[in-house]
């Protein structure tokens, strides 16, 4: 039986469509951005990236923060902006999104 949470976890979700034939310098530099989030950001808790099976440029990167706020600030630092830039040029989209848990299923 599913249970609804008013206060679930918050998830910051990238969706991204990569130019064709630049997946491997995106995967690279996104990685790169991941790993300094994580060193730098004491509200991310981890971080996922995840290729559709059948269109090999699209991707999900997903992770779980602590606060709206600690999301928020990633967002504003200049490092953020920065590193987007540099993907947006890999990209022929990319889609930000912010998401709350509102139910889960465990074994």
């Amino acid at each position: 039986m599913m249970s609804m949470i008013e206060e679930g976890v918050i998830f910051a979700f990238g969706y991204w469509t990569v130019k064709p034939g630049r997946e491997d310098v995106f995967l690279e530099k996104w990685q790169s951005f991941a790993q300094w989030t994580l060193n730098h950001f004491r509200g991310a808790r981890w971080v996922y990236m995840v290729r559709d099976q059948e269109k090999n440029n699209e991707f999900m990167s997903f992770g779980p923060w602590d606060s709206p706020e600690s999301i928020a600030a990633w967002r504003e630092s200049p490092k953020f902006h920065t590193a987007v830039s540099e993907l947006r040029e890999l990209c022929d989209m990319i889609q930000p999104a912010t998401m709350r848990e509102v139910t889960h299923i465990k074994r």
